[in-house]
């Protein structure tokens, strides 16, 4: 169902799934079985095509550059939280990860700053995604609750 702007909402298991259009760029929102994932996709070729990856997973964090390159794992000790880490990410450096990833040619086609002015809403979705059983706990992430057993 439309939500009256350019976010698609559905939900399913207490949980809502997303996509966000902003600057350019669609951004899917899903959780599966071990925790919440963010796409970030761009029209490639006139073709949407998933080019990032960010994958905040209770036990394994990691994130693809590109989407469809090897997992790269989250280091927590390092970074802090996976969520905040990866809003932080598309919010302060979505160019160099385009290009890290190999897609800098799609960067013309975005508006950078829109993308940055409402990463807020892609944390939203993130937490709107995570169904019961789970919990965002403050300075780890993600994790189960302790009722999901």
């Amino acid at each position: 169902m439309a939500n009256g702007d350019d976010t698609e909402v559905s939900t399913t298991a207490s949980a809502v799934a997303a996509t966000i259009e902003l600057g350019g760029l669609r951004f899917d929102v899903c959780f599966r079985e071990v925790g919440a994932t963010l796409r970030v996709d761009g029209h490639v070729d006139g073709t949407w095509t998933e080019m990032l990856r960010f994958d905040d997973f209770v036990d394994m964090p990691h994130f693809h550059a590109p989407a469809d390159g090897e997992p790269i794992p989250f280091d927590r000790a390092s970074h802090g939280e996976p969520l905040a880490w990866y809003v932080a990410q598309i919010r302060d450096h979505l160019p160099e990860w385009l290009e890290k990833a190999g897609f800098g040619d799609v960067l013309p086609t975005i508006d950078v700053e829109t993308v940055s002015l409402n990463a807020d809403r892609l944390t939203e979705a993130m937490n709107a995604c995570v169904p019961a059983g789970f919990l965002r706990v403050p300075g780890i992430g993600l994790q189960r609750s302790e009722t999901s057993a």
